[in-house]
């Protein structure tokens, strides 16, 4: 094997390991925010970097409060999913035609009695979810993201800086960040309790009525935001 097909080999192997779970900041964390890469069905329309009139930076897309997933055979999230990929849960999406994906159903009113995570045992009750295209051609730089949930100034769920380290996605890449999770102390107290683990802020429980969203990726100079509101009923 040529030196050159076993660097191809190594970095194949280096992203499909990275895609599936980044490192939080602190050992105790209960957040499990994923990343994945949508297969390239556009490829003919991307261009290089040195030949495009565009800024090289991260464009946002989508983002949203979708149903929680069950696990497929393999204890992967049955979605999202995209036929075709290399990821863990591929197989999810074989009936699935070219260039489509699976999510769980979006909603802006959510179960209030489900999402309440005041206690150790509660449990998660759906699934953040945003998608981005990545145009930065930076590999050096790493891919930090962040998840903030507050009601007024409370904080419901603060994940913190989530470093997945170098960012491992190439120019043109299409990523989909996603973490499930419910909202509230876990029935723990002060900065880093219940789903403020990887932050310094304090959690506090959920209260019935609108929860403002804000989900961060940053790699490199380029910083992206996305915001949405859910209602807790």
């Amino acid at each position: 094997m040529t030196k050159s097909r076993v660097f191809q080999v190594l970095a194949l192997i280096a992203i499909v390991a990275f895609v599936v779970c980044g490192q939080p900041a602190t050992a105790q964390n209960q957040h499990h925010i994923q990343a994945r890469v949508v297969p390239a069905v556009h490829a003919d329309k991307i261009q290089p970097l040195t030949a495009s009139k565009e800024k090289a930076v991260l464009q946002q897309l989508m983002s949203g409060f979708g149903v929680l997933p069950p696990e497929d055979e393999n204890g992967n999230d049955e979605w999202p999913c995209f036929p075709g990929s290399d990821n863990p849960n591929a197989a999810d999406c074989s009936q699935i035609a070219a260039g489509g994906v699976v999510l769980g159903q979006p909603a802006y009113t959510q179960s209030f009695s489900a999402c309440d995570g005041n206690s150790g045992s509660s449990p998660n009750c759906g699934q953040i979810f945003w998608f981005y295209e990545d145009d930065t051609g930076d590999n050096q730089d790493d891919l930090v993201v962040s998840i903030v949930v507050k009601q007024g100034v409370d904080y419901i769920l603060d994940t913190g800086a989530f470093d997945f380290g170098p960012n491992p996605f190439p120019a043109g890449s299409v990523v989909v960040i996603y973490d499930d999770t419910a909202f509230g102390t876990l029935g723990e107290s002060g900065p880093g309790n219940g789903f403020c683990a990887g932050s310094t802020e304090t959690c506090i429980n959920p209260k019935a009525g609108v929860a403002d969203v804000t989900v961060t990726t940053t790699v490199g100079t380029s910083t992206i935001r996305s915001t949405f509101k859910m209602f807790l009923k």
